[in-house]
C-alpha cells in the first residue's frame, strides 16, 4: 500500500503542524528565505506548506511544473541553481514574485519509486556554497517520504481494522490464533458473540472444546491434532452449544504460520455461525429428496426454478439432455440453458412479467432453443407452469429434446432455403411465402406489411472486422432480431447484409389505419441491439429501415422488393438509423418515379431535351451572361420538371449523358452569339459523376477547341455536394481546366457540405447565393434582410471572387442585394428560363425588363 498524490495533499494537512515544525527546524540550519512543502498535481505543483524565514509563509500558491526549476528536479534529480534563478527559468513567474535568487529542491517519492511532491528551498541572495546542502536537503526529502509513508500505513491500519470488525459483525464470522509456544489461545470480539460469551472471560483450548456437541468435540480435536502434527489444515462444519445453551451450527477453519526461520509461529483460522444457513439447507435438501424421487420417475426434462430464475431442482433427465452434473446447475441461473439473447433477455423478461403479469409462454407449450454444456444449441418444446413452494413462486418447466425431428423434417428444407451465415430462412423462401401471402391476401382484399432491413456501411465492415467476424456480427443481429420480432413477423435473410420482416397476419382496409406500425419500425432500429462483441472487442453497427403497408391485389412480388428497396434508399439518407415509411401517397409518387427512371433512358434517343437560357444581369440590368438549363417534355409523361428527373439522373451514368448534351448544346449557342457579335459567357451546371471522370478535363476542352469558343466564355457551376465526392480529384480537374482558361462557380452555396478550408484553395471565380436565402429577404422593408446573405457576399469579397444572387422575384431584394454589395443577380424579376430561340430573336445589348415573366 502506497499513497498517491490524494494520500500525499490529506496527510500533510492532518499533520500539518508536524510537518512545519520540522520545516521550522531544518531551516534553523539551512537558513532558507523559503522552504516549502507541495504536491504534484498532473502538470502543476501545489504548495501546501511553506515557511517565510522562521514563520509560516504569509500565502500559498501554485504555479506550472513546465518552465520551471522544479521540472528539472523531477527529471534528473536533486538540482541546486546558486544565483539568477530567475533569469535561467524566465517562464516561471513565481521565481520572479517571491524575488528568488538560488534555488534548492529534491522530489518526494512513494514506495513504488513515483513521484507525487516536492521540496523546495529558496534564496533570496546568492549562495555559492549551495552544492553543499544538496545532501542533507535530498536526505530531508527522503525522511519527510517515510514519514508520510508511515503515517498512511498507520491511518489504513486503524481504518481497516474497524472495518474488520463491522464486516466481522454483519457476516458473523470470528478469528481465533493459538501460540504453540506460550499455549496462548486468542478469541476476536465475533468469536467471543458466536459462544454467547464477553470478552472479560479467558479462553484456552480445553475451555474452547466444552463448547463443542459430543459428536462434533472428536472432530474438532482431531482436526486441531492435525494441524499441530502435521500442519494440516482444516476447514469443518460442527454444532455447539452457547453460554446461553443455544444449539449453533459453526464451520472453522485452521491454518498454520511459519517465521522468517521457517519455524511455526502461530495457527490461526475463521470461525462462523452457519445457523440460519445450515437450517435452510437441512430443509431444502428434506424437500429435494421428496421431488426427486417423484421428478425421476419422468421421462420429459423437468427443471424448478424460482422467481430469480435460480434453479432449485432438475430430474435425471435433464442432466442428461443438458450433459450437466448436478452440482453443476443447481443453484445456477436458469440462464445457463439458454442461448443468446434468450439468455441475455431472461432477466428483463421476468422482471416485466413480475410487474405486469403478462406472458406468453406461460401455459402453453412453445418450440425454443436450448443449450448444451458443450455450447451446441437444440431446438426444444418448452411448457411452463406457474406455482408455490413455501409462499414462494417458482416455476416449473417441462422440456422434450425435439432436436433429432426437427432435423429430420428440415434437412432438404435448409439446404436449399436457409441462409449458411445467420441460420435464417434466404431470399428464396421469402419469394415464396411472399407470394403465398399476397394470393390469400388479395382473394380477401386485405393488405400486408412487410419492412426491409439493411446494414449500414457493411463494406466496411467487412474490411474492420474481417469476412468471418462481420458474418458471426450478422448472425448475432439475426438473434437479437428474432427475439424483437416475436410471434407476429417471419424474419428472412435477403441479400448480402439486408433482413425482410413478413407480418404474419393480413388486414382489412378498416383494420390497417389502426395498425401501428411504428412500434417493430422503433423496435427494429433501436440502436442497442446493434452492439455487437467480437474477438476484436465491441462494435456499434448500424441499419436502415424501409417499410411499407400493401394492397395485396395490386401488388406482385418483383413490385413489393422494389418498393422496399426504394424505401431504404430514401431511408439511407438518414443514416445511421434512417426509416422511410411509405404509405398510399409514397406508393403513387413511387410508381411516377419509376416511371420518369424508364422514360428517362429514352429521353435523349427521341430528342425530348431541350435547352434554356436564364439571364445574369448586373447592377444596371445589363445582361452580362446566362446559365443553361435542361428542360424535358416527354412524349408519354409531358413535361417533367428538373427537380423531379435530374435527381433520378443523378443516380446512374444517365446523368453524364444529359451533361454532355447540355454541353455541347451550349456551345453551340455560343458559336451562335459570337457570330451576332455579342461576348456573352453561359455557365453550365456539372454533375458530381462527370466532374470525376478521367478524361472529363481532355473531353471538354476537345469540344471547346471543337466549336471555337474561347475558354473564358465557359463558366463550369458545381454545386458543394460534387466538390466533396473525390475532393482531391475534383481539385486536380479544376486545377487543370483553370489554367486553360475554364471558370469555376459554386452553386447553391450555403446548403452543402463545403470546407472554408479548401474552398479557397480552388480556382473559384463565383459564388451563387441560393434562393433559399433570397427567400427570407423581406418584401416589406429592406431593413429585413437575411444574415446568411450578408455572410455569403461578404465571403465572396474576401475570397475576391463574384456574387450572384439566384432566385431574385422582388424589386425590394434587388435594393438589399445591391446595399450589401451583390455583383449580379438572377431570376424571375428579369428572366425566367427562355429557350434557346428566344434569345437568338433578342437584343442582348439592351437592358433586361424588369417586369416579371
Amino acid at each position: 500500500m502506497v499513497y498517491e498524490e490524494a494520500e500525499f495533499r490529506s496527510l500533510v494537512r492532518k499533520y500539518r503542524q508536524e510537518f512545519f515544525d520540522e520545516l521550522v527546524e531544518y531551516n534553523a540550519s539551512l537558513k532558507a528565505d523559503y522552504l516549502l512543502l507541495g504536491v504534484r498535481d498532473d502538470d502543476r505543483v501545489s504548495v501546501l506548506i511553506g515557511t517565510q524565514q522562521q514563520s509560516e509563509a504569509s500565502e500559498l500558491f501554485e504555479y506550472p511544473l513546465q518552465g520551471s526549476p522544479c521540472e528539472q528536479v523531477l527529471q534528473t534529480g536533486v538540482c541546486a541553481y546558486p544565483s539568477a534563478v530567475c533569469s535561467q527559468f524566465p517562464d516561471d513567474g513565481s521565481l520572479s514574485q517571491i524575488g528568488a535568487e538560488a534555488y534548492l529542491g529534491a522530489g518526494l517519492f512513494n514506495e513504488l519509486g513515483r513521484n507525487v511532491g516536492i521540496l523546495v528551498a529558496i534564496f533570496n541572495s546568492p549562495q555559492p556554497n549551495i552544492e553543499l546542502y544538496k545532501a542533507g536537503f535530498h536526505a530531508n526529502a527522503k525522511l519527510i517520504a517515510t514519514r508520510l509513508q508511515k503515517y498512511y500505513l498507520e491511518t489504513r491500519t486503524i481504518n481497516n481494522l474497524s472495518l474488520l470488525d463491522e464486516v466481522s459483525s454483519l457476516s458473523k464470522t470470528g478469528a481465533w490464533e493459538y501460540y504453540p509456544q506460550d499455549k496462548k489461545l486468542f478469541w476476536s470480539k465475533e468469536t467471543y458473540a458466536i459462544h454467547d460469551l464477553t470478552m472479560k472471560v479467558p479462553i484456552d483450548v480445553e475451555q474452547a472444546l466444552t463448547f463443542y456437541k459430543p459428536e462434533s468435540k472428536a472432530a474438532v480435536q482431531s482436526a486441531f491434532h492435525e494441524l499441530l502434527e502435521h500442519n494440516t489444515p482444516y476447514d469443518i462444519e460442527v454444532q455447539i452449544i452457547s453460554a446461553n445453551n443455544d444449539k449453533k451450527w459453526v464451520r472453522t477453519s485452521g491454518k498454520h504460520e511459519l517465521d522468517d526461520e521457517g519455524n511455526i509461529r502461530r495457527y490461526f483460522g475463521a470461525f462462523e455461525d452457519i445457523t440460519n444457513y445450515k437450517s435452510t439447507v437441512l430443509l431444502s435438501e428434506e424437500r429435494a429428496s421428496r421431488l426427486q424421487n417423484i421428478l425421476d420417475s419422468i421421462n420429459d426434462a423437468v427443471v424448478s426454478i424460482d422467481s430469480k430464475g435460480i434453479i432449485l431442482h432438475c430430474n435425471d433427465i435433464t442432466l442428461k439432455i443438458f450433459g450437466y452434473d448436478e452440482g453443476e446447475l443447481i443453484g445456477k441461473s436458469v440462464e445457463i440453458l439458454m442461448p443468446d439473447p434468450y439468455a441475455s433477455n431472461h432477466a428483463r423478461y421476468m422482471a416485466n412479467y413480475e410487474r405486469t403479469g403478462n406472458a406468453q409462454i406461460i401455459g402453453t407449450g412453445r418450440q425454443l432453443p436450448a443449450k448444451r454444456k458443450d455450447g451446441s444449441v437444440f431446438q426444444m418444446e418448452l411448457s411452463l407452469s406457474e406455482s408455490t413452494d413455501l409462499g414462494e413462486k417458482i416455476y416449473i418447466g417441462v422440456v422434450r429434446d425435439i432436436s433429432e425431428r426437427i432435423a429430420a423434417q428440415d434437412t432438404i428444407y435448409n439446404l436449399a432455403y436457409t441462409d449458411s451465415a445467420t441460420h435464417l430462412r434466404n431470399s428464396q423462401w421469402f419469394q415464396k411465402e411472399c407470394k403465398d401471402l399476397i394470393l390469400r391476401a388479395a382473394v380477401h382484399e386485405e393488405y400486408m406489411h412487410i419492412l426491409l432491413l439493411d446494414m449500414d456501411n457493411m463494406a466496411q465492415i467487412n474490411t474492420r472486422l474481417g469476412y468471418s467476424n462481420a458474418n458471426n456480427a450478422l448472425q448475432a443481429i439475426a438473434e437479437k432480431l428474432l427475439f424483437i420480432i416475436g410471434h407476429e413477423y417471419h424474419i428472412y435473410k435477403f441479400a448480402g447484409d439486408s433482413f425482410i420482416i413478413m407480418s404474419k397476419k393480413t388486414y382489412k382496409k378498416a383494420d390497417i389505419y389502426r395498425f401501428d406500425t411504428s412500434l417493430i419500425e422503433n423496435a427494429l432500429i433501436n440502436p442497442r441491439h446493434y452492439d455487437i462483441d467480437t474477438e476484436d472487442g465491441n462494435w456499434s453497427l448500424s441499419a436502415s429501415l424501409g417499410s411499407a403497408v400493401f394492397e395485396a391485389n395490386k401488388q406482385n412480388y418483383e413490385r413489393v422488393v422494389n418498393v422496399l428497396e426504394n424505401a431504404v434508399k430514401r431511408a439511407k439518407k438518414s443514416a445511421p438509423f434512417g426509416l422511410c415509411h411509405i404509405s398510399d401517397d409514397g406508393m403513387q409518387e413511387f410508381d411516377r418515379y419509376l416511371a420518369i427512371k424508364s422514360h428517362l433512358r429514352q429521353a435523349l434517343e427521341k430528342q425530348e431535351l431541350s435547352l434554356s437560357l436564364q439571364p445574369q444581369v448586373n447592377h444596371q440590368g445589363v445582361t452580362t451572361s446566362f446559365e443553361a438549363l435542361v428542360r424535358w417534355h416527354s412524349s408519354e409523361l409531358g413535361t417533367v420538371s428538373p427537380g423531379d428527373f435530374i435527381p433520378i439522373a443523378e443516380e446512374s451514368h444517365i446523368i453524364c449523358d444529359i451533361g454532355n448534351w447540355v454541353i455541347d448544346e451550349t456551345l453551340k449557342t455560343l458559336k451562335q452569339f459570337i457570330a451576332r457579335g455579342f461576348d456573352l459567357c453561359v455557365a453550365i451546371n456539372i454533375s458530381a459523376k462527370q466532374i470525376v471522370q478521367l478524361d472529363f478535363a481532355s473531353s471538354l476542352l476537345a469540344r471547346v477547341n471543337y466549336y471555337g469558343i474561347p475558354t473564358q466564355m465557359v463558366m463550369l457551376e458545381l454545386t458543394e455536394t460534387a466538390l466533396v465526392v473525390d475532393i482531391d480529384t475534383v481539385k486536380h480537374t479544376m486545377d487543370q481546366l483553370a489554367k486553360c482558361g475554364f471558370r469555376f462557380s459554386i452553386d447553391d452555396f450555403g446548403t452543402g457540405y463545403s470546407s472554408l478550408a479548401y474552398l479557397k484553395e480552388l480556382p473559384i471565380s463565383e459564388l451563387k447565393i441560393d434562393k433559399i436565402f433570397i427567400d427570407d429577404v423581406s418584401t416589406r422593408s429592406n431593413h429585413n434582410g437575411s444574415p446568411i446573405v450578408d455572410a455569403i457576399i461578404d465571403m465572396a469579397r474576401a475570397l475576391n471572387v463574384t456574387s450572384i444572387a439566384e432566385g431574385v422575384e422582388t424589386p425590394e431584394q434587388v435594393e438589399y442585394l445591391i446595399s450589401k454589395g451583390c455583383n449580379r443577380f438572377q431570376g424571375y424579376y428579369f428572366s425566367k428560363p427562355m429557350p434557346v430561340e428566344h434569345w437568338h430573336n433578342t437584343n442582348l445589348s439592351t437592358k433586361t425588363s424588369t417586369n416579371l415573366k
